[in-house]
């Protein structure tokens, strides 16, 4: 048990287990969801966005996106590697969320990577959302970012930024939930069908593997931010 007094404390790695299994069970109450559903539209947008950046990283062309009230969203490209782009959400989000976690762990004050998500999201979102739904709310998700990234104090700013990084490192079991779901349905485009139809292997495979990268970021990531911690003490 020494380790953890070098880095992480046990108070800290409980409470982040717990927030974890908080969010995990919010998105499946519906007369809860409406607590983390500002959470979940954020992660919508990123989760678009992972798409249509992968289709530019590989040579394709980002014509735009949408965001739905139901939290569904349909990204829009041409050309690129189709497998990459139809992965790109789900792990992209992970990734990114990851990579908050990193950021804030070395370092990086939460206040100003809150401002510039917020930024980062709005200049986004006037280039590619393209329905007034996902403008209004993107635009108002990047205004409030700025101020919070502005206004809030630790250790709220770090709790909004851990919530906001978390909802994107646990998108992947969203896709096995959504999947389970909709199992019986045959008519609703997803992710998972998307890439069961490129490959031909079946949609709840490709659900499971993505589950098992995002709790495989944030084991990475943790790992990562504990040594960093530790290596500073």
């Amino acid at each position: 048990m020494s380790g953890f007094s070098d880095g992480w404390r046990v108070s800290e790695l409980v409470g982040l287990a717990v927030l974890t299994l908080a969010l995990l069970v919010l998105w499946q109450i519906p007369y809860f969801g409406f607590v983390v559903y500002p959470f979940r539209l954020f992660g919508t947008f990123v989760h678009e966005l992972g798409h249509g950046l992968a289709a530019l990283a590989t040579g394709g062309h980002f014509e735009r996106f949408t965001v739905s009230p139901d939290l569904s969203g349909l990204a829009w490209s041409s050309g690129g590697i189709r497998f990459v782009i139809a992965s790109a959400g789900y792990v992209g989000s992970a990734v990114f969320g990851g990579v908050l976690i990193l950021l804030a762990a070395r370092g990086l004050s939460a206040r100003t990577l809150l401002t510039a998500l917020g930024v980062l999201l709005g200049l986004l979102c006037l280039l590619f959302v393209r329905n007034l739904f996902g403008i209004a709310t993107g635009l108002a998700i990047a205004a409030a970012l700025v101020v919070a990234g502005r206004r809030l104090r630790s250790p709220w700013s770090d709790v909004l930024l851990l919530v906001l990084a978390l909802q994107l490192v646990l998108d992947g079991f969203n896709s096995l939930f959504t999947v389970l779901r909709l199992s019986t349905a045959t008519n609703v485009q997803t992710d998972a069908l998307s890439m069961a139809q490129a490959t031909g292997v079946p949609a709840v495979v490709w659900a499971v593997v993505w589950t098992v990268l995002s709790l495989a970021m944030l084991l990475v990531t943790l790992r990562l931010a504990y040594r960093r911690r530790a290596a500073g003490t």
